[in-house]
Formats: C-alpha cells, structure tokens, sequence
C-alpha cells in the first residue's frame, strides 16, 4: 500500500479515500479514466479532488460514479461531482428514487434502535441533513448482478448485495482481488462484523456468504472501519 495526504493506494488501480467519517474509492480504467465509488456527505467533494489531483489525476477523469447504495453519506456529494464531470451515474434499481429526490432521503436502520449511541447517531445524521441537504440528480445506469462491458476497460463485477440497506451492492475487482462493500459489513481493529444499521439480517447474511465464496484471500474495503481478508469476517 501507498499513502498519501487522505488515501491509500490499494492496488495497482484502485484507491481508497479518507473522507473522515466515510470512504470513498477510485478505479483508474485503462484508457487513464476513473470510475469513482461512492461520494460521501455533502461537501466532501473537495477532499476527493485534492486526492485525485495528489495521483496525477485531474477530476474530469471521473468517467462513472457508482454508489453502493443510497444513504446520503454514500451519495452526498454526487451532484456536485456530476456537475464537475459530467459522469454517469450508476446504483441498484432500487435506489433510484432516493438519489433522484422522487421518495426522499433514506436514513439507515438500526438493528438496535433503543441503544444510547445508535440513537446518537441517527441525531447527528438528521442535523446534518437539516445543515447541509444533499441536492438530488438522476442516475443513468441501473447498477445489477453481473460483470461490467469490456469497452470500460477493467475487469470490474457488480454483486448484489442486500441487507444493510435493498439497494446494496459489491464491487469485485477479481484481477487485485478487492471487493468494495459499502457498508455491508463494518471493520474492528481485528474482523469484520455486522453493520450497527441494516433492514433484513436474514438478507444481510445470504449476501455476506456471497462475499466469503470470493475466497479467503480477497481484501474487503469497507466503508466505515479497517479494511480486512475475507478471513476475518466473524458473522
């Protein structure tokens, strides 16, 4: 791994971004394009241009955006970005009317609603909105199952992967073995656990068994915690 100012190189063409409570991801395509994976809360678009720049990249380089799912801390900055790119955007059928303004925002579920820090952080997700309102835009690929046309040049596969949220979806990148998983699982210091938010843990476990079938020796970037093997998942 290589670090630099708020990232780390991962792989020969994938990147991870620290946005301080979320991470985004970038995976430079063959033709020097980039497809960036998630944007964080509003106004966090600033740090990921100062990463890409930190590479030798410019942000008219971002050719796709893809979200995992469609929690504002995931897709806050996407208009702005768009805006800046003018890029596709892409996420799973059924996040579309939350990122385009049709059905609201969605706020994650919490496994333990009554729990004092879970009740904490559905506040300071509900003032953040009222501060900062992300600003909705229309996506233009239905993000499903299935492994990404050659032209984009990488060799990228979309897993779905419900349960945290039902719009839920994997990144697989099988030639660096990494798989970006939003926020399907959450990193210790030392595994991979469930998420303090999800809406089906039945869902949730049939796609966390779908990413232990990738093998024990594929890196899974989460986007809240530390990155760890798909054998340290403990769930």
């Amino acid at each position: 791994m290589v670090d630099s100012k708020n990232g780390v190189k991962l792989a020969d063409n994938v990147h991870e971004i620290n946005l301080g409570q979320v991470k985004a991801f970038l995976i430079e395509m063959k033709d020097g394009g980039l497809i960036l994976v998630d944007t964080g809360l509003p106004n966090s678009e600033k740090k990921i241009i100062s990463y890409i720049n930190s590479i030798g990249k410019s942000v008219s380089d971002i050719k796709y955006i893809f979200l995992t799912h469609s929690h504002v801390d995931h897709f806050g900055s996407v208009y702005m970005l768009q805006k800046l790119t003018g890029a596709h955007i892409g996420i799973q059928q059924n996040g579309i009317k939350f990122i385009n303004g049709e059905a609201g925002v969605l706020l994650p579920k919490p496994k333990q609603p009554t729990q004092f820090k879970t009740k904490l952080m559905i506040s300071l997700m509900k003032v953040a909105l009222k501060v900062s309102k992300p600003k909705f835009i229309k996506p233009d690929i239905a993000l499903k199952e299935g492994i990404l046309p050659d032209n984009m040049g990488v060799n990228v596969k979309i897993l779905e992967t419900p349960g945290h949220s039902s719009d839920s979806v994997s990144i697989y990148l099988p030639d660096s073995k990494i798989v970006i998983v939003g926020d399907l699982l959450y990193g210790t210091q030392s595994k991979l656990v469930a998420p303090e938010f999800f809406e089906d843990y039945i869902t949730l476990m049939n796609s966390v068994n779908k990413i232990k079938a990738l093998g024990p020796d594929v890196t899974v970037c989460v986007s809240h915690g530390k990155d760890h093997t798909v054998a340290d998942i403990d769930i």
